[in-house]
């Protein structure tokens, strides 16, 4: 079978295509990769997919000519994971071919899609959208994706009397310019104020595949620890984390990691909108107010949680902080965390049973075989 994937951000490329291209070559399948715009690209999706095998890659490329190759495309199958359906449903009915769609929530055009989702909340948020749309839940391929990774990750060596009970604080900067910009000075910070009040703590920062490389002597200067590793080996040596919000928060659920999941409005202001809101947001004078009760509307949603375990479950299971924070009372809460021994136990124990279990990859393909077969052979 001939197989076209379409994903776009970081995250749907690493936590959601990754694991579904691993499975569909092991079933000798071809695979057509196609990178579509985004506005949460890092920069780096091309070269990371690169990596992944696959017979034939696609984009980034302006959304002009990627609408005129998705139309010129011949596929079985095409598996949207991530970005606006408008471009799966041109590749499909181009080709004549079925369309399946992989999301954790409602996307206008899943009317003409077979939906598959990660859990059945998602799946009932989903369907109160639209009661048109049935979105089968298969589990999450952020677990699947997890599977694929080895190796260790190095934490500097603990010193003092005190060294066997230092606590391991993991850091997530993010991949995006912008953000990691900002990030540098705001982690430096928290550092710096978490170990007056914690001196023993252990602090490593985890770069994701899509960071690049000559961001790190910057954060070795500051003492920060970078490393580029397997998020699970990173993850499951900790005791704690500080993140974004974003698909790194479903990878701390699988591997039972308490964390504090912060957006400062610092950097909720460089965060990119779509569509018609993203150009409102670029209004001089106004154009921040309106993006900020976007933001706020969009939080609504989700009974203002913005860590995708929490959103999950409905309520918190790791910690939060949104808005008009700064470094110091971050640094303070995190202080506070790992001091709590017992709720750290009680946390982890509550994530990795929320986490459920492996085999999304494998219940996607065995869709994609059955809606290619169909269309191959209608009898």
């Amino acid at each position: 079978m001939r197989v076209a994937i379409l994903t776009n951000g970081p995250g749907e490329l690493w936590g959601w295509a990754r694991p579904v291209i691993m499975e569909l070559r092991k079933r000798g399948h071809s695979v057509s990769l196609w990178l579509l715009p985004c506005q949460f690209a890092s920069g780096a999706e091309r070269m990371a997919a690169s990596r992944l095998g696959v017979d034939k890659l696609e984009g980034p490329s302006g959304s002009a000519w990627m609408w005129h190759a998705l139309g010129q495309e011949k596929t079985d199958c095409v598996l949207q994971l991530g970005g606006d359906l408008l471009f799966g449903r041109r590749i499909a009915g181009c080709a004549g071919a079925p369309l399946i769609c992989y999301a954790y929530g409602f996307k206008k055009g899943m009317e003409r899609a077979r939906v598959f989702t990660a859990y059945p909340s998602m799946s009932a948020a989903i369907g109160a959208r639209s009661k048109a749309v049935n979105a089968r839940p298969v589990g999450d391929l952020v677990k699947d994706s997890l599977a694929l990774e080895t190796g260790t990750f190095a934490w500097p060596a603990p010193q003092g009397e005190k060294s066997a009970a230092a606590r391991r604080l993991l850091l997530f900067p993010g991949s995006r310019p912008a953000i990691l910009r900002l990030s540098l000075g705001w982690l430096s910070a928290i550092a710096r104020h978490l170990k007056t009040l914690i001196p023993q703590v252990l602090i490593g920062t985890l770069f994701s595949p899509f960071a690049p490389e000559d961001e790190f002597s910057s954060w070795v200067d500051a003492g920060l620890n970078p490393i580029r590793a397997g998020a699970g080996a990173a993850m499951r040596s900790a005791d704690y984390a500080l993140t974004q919000p974003g698909t790194n928060t479903l990878e701390m659920m699988h591997c039972g990691l308490p964390a504090l999941v912060a957006a400062p409005m610092d950097f909720l202001k460089v965060i990119p909108v779509g569509g018609l809101g993203g150009f409102a947001s670029r209004l001089p004078l106004i154009g921040p107010s309106i993006k900020e009760r976007g933001i706020r509307r969009n939080l609504k949603r989700y009974n203002d949680f913005i860590a995708w375990p929490n959103r999950i479950a409905n309520r918190a299971l790791l910690d939060e902080a949104v808005g008009e924070v700064v470094p110091e009372e971050l640094a303070v809460r995190i202080a506070e965390a790992l001091r709590d021994g017992e709720k750290l136990s009680r946390v982890r124990r509550d994530l990795l049973l929320l986490s459920g279990e492996r085999g999304a990859a494998l219940r996607l393909c065995d869709a994609v075989e059955e809606a290619g077969k169909r269309r191959l052979d209608p009898q």
